[in-house]
């Protein structure tokens, strides 16, 4: 017998195992609980039920799929909070997890538009999209998606559908287990204070490899980091041509531990731009390089703005964070062909106390550099200053000549 809970996230109230009963060791949710519920991923939900209230507002939705579904609450939210009367398939290999998403689908009265299935994630993509492709599919695992890339992009409308991938192995992605990225996501990781940009790039990066290998091109409309996990929108789409011209955007990260200055290099160039531009006199330390990785854009900006207005409607019942988050996210698009530089690491380095991130992006911008802070860290900011003007601007806000 489970012992259950009832939880209530936005306006969907459900059923789950009881994370405090099955948790109390190790004081947050494990694997080995009988049905998986993370109270810690309610901001994912949030800006997922967010994005596909947008989506919706210009894109046909019939069918959607969650294949890795535990109590089922992200669906229910899905199909209780987002407009529209489409369908839900949510899979789960176990079954413990598909009785407690069947009940909850009783208890939310929406029997009639979902199911829900026992088996293996990967089969059943694929088995039950013969006869209807999803417009939709949501792959929110433990650990890394890349094992249900392939069969999630088959699933997928090849006249256009939305893809969302969270990966929460942030160690292999953040440069803890370069190894471990190398093979999971196909590019090598590195320790840098813009590590959760490179992890987002790194997942975006392997979802392109497996989409244009399927004949489909990609492009992500947002990204979401937090501590413990990273969060991509994808819209996928048949396009051989369009995946073809975007292997422009698969390359390499580079980052001078010394100086703090990146650059990017796209793989189609890397035969003949080797020079590395250093940011500080004399500094001649070698690069480390990130990758390969999705070197393109993060965000995009029409789809911004939409969500923002449709979180007007929304906002009641979504975490007081998301209005803040989705402004820095609209924000940083005019700068998302730069990375983010952490003021707070580039203080450390040079051992002065760090200002204000407004009062840097302020003096940027007087000094005609477009700049904001990021949706990525709070100690962050995004701008198109290069690094030794960003210091620049630190040591003359801190009185340091």
């Amino acid at each position: 017998m489970i012992v259950e809970k009832q939880y209530k996230e936005g306006r969907t109230t459900f059923i789950s195992a009881d994370v405090e009963h099955y948790s109390k060791t190790k004081k947050q949710p494990t694997t080995d609980m009988p049905v998986f519920y993370n109270p810690r991923m309610r901001l994912n939900r949030d800006f997922s039920v967010l994005f596909l209230s947008t989506y919706l507002q210009e894109n046909d939705v019939e069918l959607i799929c969650e294949p890795l579904a535990g109590c089922g609450v992200r669906t229910l939210r899905y199909l209780n909070e987002c407009p529209g009367s489409f369908q839900a398939l949510m899979f789960d290999a176990n079954p413990q997890a598909i009785d407690t998403i069947r009940k909850n689908l009783v208890r939310n009265e929406l029997t009639d538009r979902a199911a829900a299935m026992v088996g293996d994630a990967k089969t059943l993509l694929l088995t039950e999209s013969r006869g209807k492709r999803f417009d939709f599919v949501d792959v929110d695992p433990f650990g890394s998606p890349t094992p249900y890339l392939n069969a999630s992009i088959q699933s997928l409308q090849p006249r256009g559908g939305l893809l969302a991938l969270t990966a929460t192995d942030m160690p292999a992605l953040c440069g803890v287990y370069p190894n471990v990225a190398l093979r999971k996501y196909g590019g090598y990781s590195i320790r840098a204070p813009f590590s959760h940009e490179l992890a987002v790039r790194l997942l975006i990066g392997q979802a392109f490899s497996f989409a244009s290998a399927n004949d489909c091109s990609i492009m992500p409309i947002a990204v979401l980091s937090s501590d413990h996990y990273i969060r991509v929108w994808l819209r996928v789409q048949a396009d051989r041509n369009g995946a073809n011209r975007q292997t422009k955007d698969i390359g390499l990260i580079r980052f001078c531990r010394s100086c703090m200055h990146t650059d990017r290099l796209s793989l189609r160039d890397s035969h003949h731009i080797l020079e590395f531009n250093h940011k500080k006199e004399g500094c001649s330390e070698n690069p480390i390089s990130a990758g390969p990785l999705w070197i393109g854009r993060l965000f995009e900006q029409s789809f911004l703005k939409k969500a923002q207005n449709m979180l007007l409607d929304l906002q009641g019942n979504l975490h007081k964070k998301v209005s803040a988050v989705l402004e820095a996210m609209a924000n940083e698009v005019r700068v998302q062909d730069h990375l983010y530089i952490d003021l707070h690491a580039l203080c450390d380095l040079h051992g002065v106390s760090p200002p204000k991130n407004i009062t840097v992006i302020e003096k940027l911008m007087d000094r005609g550099y477009e700049s904001t802070r990021t949706s990525f860290r709070p100690t962050a900011i995004r701008t198109k200053a290069p690094v030794d003007v960003v210091l620049e601007v630190i040591m003359e806000t801190v009185g340091v000549s």
